[in-house]
């Protein structure tokens, strides 16, 4: 499905084909970007009659969390506000991180696969798919065992896990950028070893290795509500540089 454009007086929004999205879930979705501050009712009305027209099933917006007005319209015209998300940006300078015992920081290795993927499966339940009710659970899940099995195949730059003998315990992802910089694509740890210090160790150690790398800062982006990152964050000194709403329309 080519990417399709409605312009009026010199605004100009786009819906960008989804296909991964639409795989996953079984729908056709789109994402609505270039939204103007300017935005008005006709705008969103306009976008959202283009995308029936051209059989898209789900859209998604994104609207930065300043842009009250551009939120209250997408509301009054029926998009339903599922995530606050948050980026940082984290120094990987003068990090100092104890090591902790029997814990490996190291990088992914193929017998890791499956279980990285049930990590994946079961650690995400804040995201703006768990809480779009209008979408299933089990392809909310698969969305993340896909996501991070294309990351192992070679779609981030970086994988790297902790392990506890033969367990996986938690795991990251990284690609770089070329302003020596990197962002954080996924992590999470396993549901039997959280809140036991272990996040916390795994960003310290990736801040860590991304220093030696002569890579200076790290950009993770988080959900408002998801409490256990925001402390990391906080600890590691993070700055807030961004965030957004998102918006999800079931057609």
């Amino acid at each position: 499905m080519d990417e399709m454009t409605v312009k009026k007086e010199n605004t100009e929004m786009r819906i960008e084909f989804d296909k991964f999205n639409s795989d996953i879930f079984g729908i056709v979705m789109g994402n609505v970007v270039g939204i103007p501050d300017s935005i008005r009712s006709e705008d969103v009305n306009n976008i959202i009659y283009t995308a029936k027209e051209k059989g898209y099933q789900h859209l998604n917006m994104k609207v930065p969390t300043a842009s009250k007005k551009a939120t209250n319209i997408l509301l009054q015209s029926g998009f339903r506000l599922v995530d606050t998300q948050l980026v940082y940006r984290l120094s990987t300078k003068s990090i100092s991180c104890n090591l902790l015992d029997n814990i490996e920081y190291r990088k992914f290795e193929n017998k890791d696969r499956l279980q990285i993927g049930c990590i994946a499966r079961d650690a995400y339940s804040l995201d703006q798919f768990h809480s779009d009710d209008k979408l299933p659970k089990h392809r909310c899940d698969k969305y993340y065992i896909e996501w991070i099995n294309n990351s192992c195949d070679g779609f981030a730059d970086k994988v790297m896990v902790l392990s506890q003998a033969d367990t996986v315990v938690g795991y990251i992802t990284v690609k770089y950028k070329e302003d020596n910089s990197a962002v954080v694509g996924l992590a999470a740890i396993g549901k039997s070893f959280q809140r036991r210090g272990y996040f916390t160790y795994l960003i310290g150690q990736t801040l860590q290795m991304l220093y030696e790398e002569r890579i200076y800062y790290l950009f993770y982006g988080t959900q408002l509500a998801n409490e256990p990152v925001l402390h990391v964050m906080s600890k590691y000194f993070g700055i807030p540089v961004f965030s957004n709403h998102v918006l999800h329309l079931m057609i």
